[in-house]
């Protein structure tokens, strides 16, 4: 008889909740579910200022144990879906964006930003943890793993108290034409030599996550919080503006 060791769960960057299980997993940095894609990372100390392009299927590191891996499918499940309702939406406007007309058949898509907004901080922190080195995460600046506060928020045991969350970003004569691209773009933003959050560009559209509590702005628009709606725009013969359809990011209270 052998006395098996039990796993060592001190690089679970969950470990702080008590209750690691299964043994180590490969977490996907980026969820796998969205597409075989590339994602493009820049701001941390290894991609200051040189933008990485790395293929999302190679992008795995040991950072959960499989429970605390597979109780985030949810919060991967909302990215895949955000996604997938923007890419209809955009292919909706491709196929209505040059027909002049005053009405179109209204369609309505929604996604739930608080998800989202949780796959957002999941994703922050393995591509933090990934860097060598990372940015500190903590308060004095020594560690780039998460803190316990952030680890409850990322499995929905609390939420963001803002300033700090998910914001939309509304940029003064912003066009659709870049929305829909296929991408993934993080650039993270450093704070006094901490993580101060990342700009997420989801196929286009824009996200800013901040993890920094005095209020923020935004240089050339502005910043949503909460629930927001995107609407899908044409034009008719006479050059007025004509909704076609609606993306709704809801918020529960």
């Amino acid at each position: 008889m052998t006395d098996e060791k039990p796993p060592d769960y001190s690089e679970c960057w969950a470990n702080c909740l008590g209750d690691c299980n299964e043994g180590m997993s490969q977490e996907h940095l980026v969820s796998e579910c969205l597409y075989e894609g590339e994602i493009r990372v820049k701001g941390l100390p290894w991609c200051k200022e040189t933008e990485k392009t790395m293929r999302i299927e190679t992008l795995t590191a040991p950072f959960l144990c499989r429970h605390h891996n597979q109780s985030l499918s949810e919060v991967d499940g909302a990215a895949k879906q955000t996604l997938g309702a923007l890419r209809e939406a955009c292919d909706l406007w491709e196929r209505r964006k040059n027909i002049r007309t005053r009405n179109w058949t209204l369609k309505y898509f929604t996604t739930d930003m608080l998800l989202l907004e949780r796959w957002c901080l999941k994703t922050l922190i393995n591509i933090n943890l990934s860097g060598k080195p990372g940015l500190p995460v903590d308060a004095e600046g020594k560690s780039n793993r998460p803190t316990d506060e952030l680890v409850r928020i990322v499995f929905g045991l609390e939420r963001f108290t803002p300033p700090t969350g998910l914001y939309r970003i509304a940029v003064k004569g912003e066009t659709l034409s870049e929305v829909g691209d296929g991408h993934i773009h993080v650039t993270t933003k450093g704070l006094n030599g901490r993580l101060g959050g990342a700009q997420f560009n989801l196929w286009g559209l824009p996200f800013f996550l901040s993890l920094v509590r005095e209020p923020i702005s935004w240089v050339g628009g502005h910043l949503m919080r909460g629930e927001t709606k995107q609407w899908f725009c044409t034009w008719d013969r006479k050059n007025r503006r004509v909704n076609s359809h609606l993306m709704t990011f809801t918020y529960p209270k």
